[in-house]
C-alpha cells in the first residue's frame, strides 16, 4: 500500500511540473475520475507531461495525448455510445463555432480493455493554413468512472493514429481504491 501511495505522489509531482517524464518503468501518471496512465518501459514512460487546467497532456512527437475530464454531456450520458453521440454532437457545434466544417467521421469502434470497456471515434479534420488532423478519441468506463481520452497526430496517417491507439490503450487502468 505504501509503495503504491509512494509511486503516485511520486507520478503526481512529475505530472505537475509540466516539463518531466515519467521515465521509471513502474511509474503511473494519476488522471482525473481515478484512472491511472502505466506506460511501462513504452516509449511514453519519457513522453512529457503537460498538465492543464482540467487533465493531462503526453507530448510524444508525432502523437498528442490528452486525459481530460469529460464535458458533462459525455459525463452524463446514459451508456458509451450515447456518450459517444453527445461527443460528435459537441466536436460539430464547436467546429461551426469556429467557423469550420464538422469533423469527417472515420471510424466507430467498440472494445474491451482488461480492466475497461471503451468506445473511440476516429474523426479528421480541416484546419484553416494547417495541413488536417486525425483524432483518435476514447470514452471508457468502469463501474460509475469515466476516462475521456483523445491522441492527434501531426499529420493525417489515420492507419498510424488507430495503431498507436490501440497500443496505449492498455496503459490505462482503474486506481485502486
Amino acid at each position: 500500500m505504501f509503495e503504491r501511495v509512494c509511486k503516485t505522489g511520486a507520478a503526481l509531482v512529475l505530472a505537475l511540473s509540466g516539463t518531466a517524464a515519467l521515465g521509471a518503468e513502474d511509474a503511473c501518471a494519476p488522471l482525473s475520475g481515478g484512472f491511472l496512465f502505466c506506460p511501462g518501459e513504452s516509449a511514453w514512460a519519457d513522453a512529457e507531461v503537460v498538465p492543464f487546467s482540467n487533465g493531462v497532456a503526453f507530448d510524444l512527437p508525432p502523437f498528442w495525448l490528452e486525459v481530460m475530464e469529460a464535458p458533462e454531456e459525455i459525463a452524463q450520458a446514459s451508456t458509451l455510445d450515447a456518450a459517444l453521440d453527445a461527443l460528435i454532437a459537441l466536436v460539430a457545434e464547436q467546429a461551426r463555432n469556429e467557423g469550420l466544417d464538422a469533423p469527417e467521421e472515420l471510424a466507430r469502434d467498440r472494445f474491451d480493455l482488461e480492466q475497461l470497456e471503451a468506445v473511440t471515434l476516429t474523426t479528421r479534420i480541416e484546419l484553416p493554413e494547417d495541413d488536417p488532423m486525425v483524432f483518435v478519441t476514447m470514452i471508457a468506463e468502469k463501474e460509475d468512472r469515466r476516462l475521456f481520452v483523445t491522441l492527434d497526430h501531426e499529420d493525417e496517417v489515420v492507419a498510424d493514429v488507430e495503431q498507436e491507439f490501440r497500443r496505449i490503450a492498455g496503459f490505462f487502468t482503474l486506481q485502486e481504491e
